[in-house]
């Protein structure tokens, strides 16, 4: 009340004064103003009045109207005084300018070769944080350049990239399976191949001298790659790390959905046509790098039939009745005997990468060795098991006595005789184990009585340098493009397959807050012979970045160790 009081006293005080002032300023009563000075007005006009510069007509009348292109002028506006209004219109102005760097630095949306769209880098729909000044600040676009990291900045393909380089790369691509490699894919070879690279943990070596190399400018030239197109900085004294196997848990955007709810069904009975089935095309003998050169990741043609027509098959060593038969005339005799065997079955690589595709589930046609065996008059006394006899040398891949029933020269592949990559004209296909033992263009097996450490030679996984599997169990993810666009509000399926070379899969699960909570699926009895092929469908709800990861479990109780990732990116509306 005090200060009220004292208020009007301050304004009625202030109202006496101004009083006075105007009363002051009047003439007073009776009094003539005196005469203005009339002479400075003739001679000098005020400046009020100063006379337009000459223009001409077609200026007149540009002037007359103001362009088409430029909007007429306004007043300005007169600044207000009002605190409250200053400081909302500051924030206006700080939001607007967010939201034009927003506009400015919009996440890429690509369109592949295939003509499907993606979008690598999440939109921010929400700052998640104490400092809130905009609904977005672009912190993946402006501050981190995100779409301008990762190999997928520069390679809108690494298997087309790999596939087409200079030096002939392993075929480890599969893109008939829905493959889209990653550089995650490169590391379970890169990083510790002992016996198969020429020096473990050189991957950063390479693609170091590979991206800087003299005579290769366009990485640090016209591509504008830096060391933060490849890695990210870390604050732990970790070191760097590669971007493209962190960048989930550096980005912002992306939706976490606990406990991820879905449609969850398998199958073990798709095949693939023996065009589809992959072909690594190793290339360390003379006949491997013939088999690459008729394969279709070489010259791509087919054998001539002659080979087929003159092909021998030999069994021998601890056997009553060695023999050497021609191929064709071998498999009319089993055709006779009702001997030869058709059925479902996969061939899995040992080093087939999460993520990967060296892995296939085909119809096979061929005969049963326990058959080319007691064709010999059986096993001899002593003997352990079964050597496998490759056209240019001896193979050390094998199989113990007790396993036998699990091998079967093979002559088709989906109905097909087989081709010039594949094999032709004669495979050995072991199931259950690394595609190794599969030898291609087989002349025979050799029955022996040696001891052999039989399990050393099959491999079933790929084990990091401290015996853990890299990839036994293996659960992946198909066809499904790094940001790959879908529509909010609709179902999308996910598919992909689950392995683990002799061990039946007993479960698959999923995860959509990356590892958090995970939803588990429960599988009848599987045959382990064949691959388990997954599906997937869930709805996103809103409008976002999500990331599905997939791990699964063994009948031993093995459960994925690495882990398979990928994000999608749902809009409402979809262009």
């Amino acid at each position: 009340m005090m200060k009220h009081k004292s208020s009007i006293k301050a304004a009625a005080l202030l109202l006496a004064v101004l009083l006075c002032l105007s009363a002051c300023a009047q003439p007073a009563a009776g009094t003539t103003a005196a005469p203005e000075d009339t002479t400075a007005a003739q001679t000098e006009a005020p400046e009020t009045t100063a006379a337009p510069a000459e223009t001409t007509a077609a200026e007149t009348a540009a002037a007359s109207e103001p362009a088409a292109s430029e909007p007429a002028e306004t007043e300005p506006a007169v600044a207000s005084d009002d605190p409250l209004e200053i400081a909302n219109q500051y924030l206006e102005d700080l939001n607007n300018e967010w939201k034009q760097i927003a506009e400015d630095y919009a996440p890429e949306i690509r369109t592949l070769p295939s003509g499907v769209k993606v979008q690598r880098t999440p939109s921010e729909y929400k700052i998640d944080g104490w400092m809130w000044q905009s609904d977005t600040i672009s912190y993946n676009t402006y501050w981190l350049d995100a779409d301008n990291r990762g190999c997928q900045s520069c390679h809108v393909s690494l298997d087309d990239l790999i596939a087409n380089m200079n030096y002939d790369h392993p075929a480890f691509w599969n893109q008939e399976l829905g493959v889209n490699t990653t550089v995650q894919q490169c590391l379970i070879c890169h990083t510790f191949g002992d016996g198969y690279v020429a020096k473990n943990y050189e991957f950063g070596t390479l693609i170091h001298g590979i991206h800087y190399a003299k005579d290769n400018e366009s990485f640090s030239g016209a591509m504008g790659g830096n060391c933060m197109s490849c890695h990210n900085a870390t604050n732990d004294s970790a070191g760097m790390q590669l971007w493209d196997m962190v960048k989930y848990q550096k980005l912002l955007g992306i939706v976490d959905v606990e406990n991820v709810e879905g449609e969850f069904s398998f199958t073990q009975d798709n095949v693939q046509a023996m065009s589809e089935v992959f072909s690594y095309d190793w290339m360390h003998s003379g006949y491997d790098n013939l088999r690459h050169a008729l394969g279709v990741h070489g010259a791509n043609v087919q054998p001539p039939q002659e080979m087929f027509d003159e092909w021998e098959i030999t069994i021998e060593g601890l056997v009553d009745e060695p023999y050497t038969m021609k191929l064709p005339e071998l498999i009319a005799e089993a055709e006779a005997d009702n001997a030869v065997v058709t059925k479902v079955s996969k061939m899995v690589c040992d080093w087939s990468a999460v993520g990967g595709g060296g892995i296939t589930n085909v119809e096979i046609t061929g005969i049963p060795l326990t058959w080319l065996i007691e064709k010999a008059g059986g096993m001899q006394r002593g003997a352990t098991g079964v050597e496998f006899m490759r056209v240019d040398e001896g193979s050390f891949r094998c199989v113990r006595e007790d396993r036998i029933d699990k091998v079967f020269l093979v002559y088709k592949i989906g109905g097909e005789y087989l081709d010039g990559g594949r094999g032709y004209p004669v495979m050995n296909w072991y199931e259950g184990v690394d595609a190794q033992s599969n030898v291609k263009q087989i002349v025979g097996y050799k029955v022996t009585g040696d001891d052999i450490d039989y399990d050393s030679r099959i491999p079933c996984g790929w084990h990091n340098e401290d015996g853990s599997f890299a990839n036994k169990p293996n659960a992946t993810i198909l066809k499904t493009p790094e940001g790959l666009l879908i529509e909010t509000g609709k179902e999308h399926t996910f598919e992909g397959y689950a392995d683990a070379f002799d061990e039946k899969i007993v479960a698959i699960e999923f995860s959509m807050d990356q590892g958090k909570t995970w939803t588990k699926y429960d599988l009848d009895d599987t045959d382990v012979l064949r691959w388990v092929y997954w599906y997937f469908t869930w709805t996103p709800e809103t409008d976002g970045s999500y990331v599905l990861t997939v791990r699964a479990t063994t009948e031993s109780g093995l459960v994925s160790t690495e882990l398979h990732s990928v994000m999608v990116t749902a809009k409402s509306n979809i262009e």
